[in-house]
């Protein structure tokens, strides 16, 4: 076993089919790799939907976690897994055939500590509510629909659904790309197509489930964790493809998560990665405020 997808998800339907459908179709032998599908939701309902619309083959292990949040879900399946290597992947994430033999490469070839793939998001379905009972196809703007059958090929069927790469990964690629935001690197620590070797994540404690369900970035936070540690951050051309869900409450809540953060970690300056995630400053404001190099950010504990 090489390769252990962890995969959390709550009260997905169509977006999980699609995406468990997605590693049916990697090139890596399949003795080589599973995957670990942890419902936070609590009540269980929707899991034992997809599964069951699933075509036979695929090696899923499944878990709950009773609405912990997704930091506990995740923690949970890395506890589970029996890979060396811990590949994250969202519930509405579609990996493209290659994905895990990228990132098994990576690994193997660089001495890289986290490894990111590139995330493209399907716009055309961001306003589409998760279909309830579970649907085999999502339909989107103007029509447009994914479905099973289209996932074998991704490549071809993606410019007509509104591909745009998001703030987020436009961010991961400055900040390991360019020098003069070497301090910033662990912004590319993002949930969905990130990989860590087991050993390195145990050892910073995980995920931190201080958080509960606030939601905001406890993959960013684990992020920072991991570059006091000593990282070294890659980024993959490889490309996953996301399938979006609008969300209102953006705004208020990266702010609130990150003041928690800052609190956590007694210091101060972490809760401006909040604006900057709202999209209320600039990366190079950011970088500014949170300091030159020599001004490390103190990391604070991990699971509690």
């Amino acid at each position: 076993m090489a390769v252990s997808v962890v995969v959390p998800t709550r009260d997905r339907t169509t977006r999980l089919l699609l995406t468990l459908t997605a590693l049916g179709h990697q090139t890596l032998d399949r003795e080589r790799f599973e995957v670990v599908l942890v419902d936070d939701a609590p009540e269980r309902g929707a899991v034992d939907q997809v599964l069951s619309a699933l075509p036979a083959g695929l090696p899923v292990r499944s878990a709950t976690t009773g609405g912990r949040g997704v930091a506990c879900a995740r923690n949970t399946g890395a506890r589970l897994a029996r890979g060396e290597l811990l590949l994250f992947l969202d519930d509405d994430t579609m990996a493209t055939p290659g994905l895990l033999e990228a990132h098994l490469a990576a690994h193997r070839g660089t001495g890289a500590t986290v490894v990111h793939g590139a995330v493209t998001d399907l716009s055309a379905f961001t306003l589409t509510p998760e279909p309830r009972p579970l649907r085999t196809a999502l339909t989107g703007a103007r029509g447009r629909t994914i479905e099973p059958a289209t996932v074998a090929d991704l490549d071809s069927a993606v410019p007509l659904l509104g591909p745009r790469r998001s703030f987020i990964e436009r961010t991961a690629r400055q900040v390991t790309r360019s020098p003069e935001y070497a301090p910033l690197r662990w912004l590319s620590c993002i949930g969905t197509s990130t990989s860590v070797r087991r050993t390195v994540f145990e050892g910073v404690g995980g995920f931190d489930e201080h958080y509960g369900q606030l939601w905001g970035g406890e993959d960013l936070e684990l992020g920072l964790r991991l570059a006091a540690a000593g990282a070294a951050f890659e980024l993959l051309d490889e490309t996953s493809y996301h399938l979006p869900t609008a969300r209102r409450d953006t705004g208020d809540l990266l702010p609130r998560f990150w003041r928690r953060v800052a609190d956590r970690h007694g210091d101060a300056r972490l809760a401006d990665v909040g604006p900057f995630l709202a999209g209320r400053l600039s990366l190079d404001e950011l970088a500014a405020r949170l300091g030159p190099a020599d001004r490390a950010l103190a990391p604070g504990t991990a699971v509690s």
